[in-house]
């Protein structure tokens, strides 16, 4: 594969973000959780709740320098509904439309989802958390995102120039391939949460898929590590507090098949996210060089004469 190839195919550098804006998001988590263990069923005081934490955290992001959050305001922002719609629609899909498990707190409007708004809302919070951490430089994010994916003798069918000793270097396939594993995971979820067995066996399978096709490094097995005991804690403390409850909840309330949820699914949104990141901030692509000032020139000393 020639240099030029190499390079399209490693894609947009995206920023790191510094400790400030993981301790941030990080608390803005924190605050919620808190609130969500002492007043889970309180609609109107959670609501309130959550509105002031995302309003906090979006006037204390704007503080903070451009090199240590990456993004502009407004590209934030933009960022922050796209992932809260996604978050909150694959809830409200994976609740309301296929009861694969239940909310038992107070909703608005419970005829059109059984998801308060203000749970909606947080998963914009929840998945901007994710995808600040992935992109943190406390866990040395990569300038890039990875877009290696090894097919063995399969390789061979994409050609030499995009394909090296059984890997294909694209972002395409690389993002097909997670879509694939997303879209089949969830809709098998969708018709085998109750099975004992059946019901995580996918996800299992996902994970080794994953495992095989995109051999993660360092970097990945520590978000991965990050996210298998990170997600179902705190899972486990608001099922302890109330607000849900899973069928098969057998590790303190959440069962199996969301422990490997939570470290597929975080990954591969932190891929995604690294790569809205790039996109979102162009003027922090490798490559980006200001323009250079010129510099006026010094007028001659009053006791030199030009030569």
């Amino acid at each position: 594969m020639s240099t030029a190839t190499r390079a399209a195919a490693a894609g947009r550098a995206a920023p790191v973000v510094g400790h400030r804006a993981l301790a941030l998001d990080a608390g803005a988590i924190a605050l919620v959780s808190l609130a969500i263990a002492l007043a889970a069923h309180e609609l109107v005081l959670m609501s309130v709740v959550v509105g002031l934490v995302v309003a906090a955290r979006f006037a204390l992001f704007a503080r903070l320098p451009r090199a240590e959050r990456g993004l502009g305001l407004g590209r934030d922002a933009a960022l922050f509904a796209g992932l809260a719609v996604v978050g909150g629609f694959n809830d409200w899909n994976t609740v309301c439309a296929h009861r694969v498990y239940d909310y038992l707190v107070p909703v608005e409007l419970p005829e059109v989802s059984t998801i308060p708004a203000w749970m909606l809302v947080y998963w914009g919070l929840i998945l901007r958390f994710v995808v600040t951490l992935s992109r943190s430089r406390a866990l040395g994010a990569p300038a890039r995102p990875r877009n290696d994916v090894w097919l063995g003798p399969l390789a061979r069918l994409f050609g030499p120039a995009r394909a090296t000793g059984g890997v294909v270097h694209s972002a395409a396939l690389k993002l097909g391939l997670e879509l694939a594993l997303v879209v089949a995971t969830r809709q098998l979820i969708y018709r085998l949460w109750d099975d004992p067995v059946l019901s995580w066996l996918p996800f299992a399978v996902a994970l080794g898929l994953y495992a095989l096709w995109f051999r993660p490094g360092k970097y990945e097995l520590g978000l991965a590590a990050l996210f298998a005991l990170g997600g179902p804690v705190v899972e486990a403390l608001y099922i302890a507090a109330g607000l849900h409850r899973y069928a098969l909840g057998w590790l303190g309330g959440v069962p199996v098949w969301i422990l490997l949820w939570w470290v597929l699914g975080m990954l591969l949104v932190a891929d995604f996210g690294a790569r809205l990141f790039a996109r979102l901030a162009p003027a922090e692509r490798e490559g980006h060089v200001p323009a250079a000032q010129p510099q006026a020139e010094a007028p001659p000393h009053p006791d030199r004469s030009p030569a």
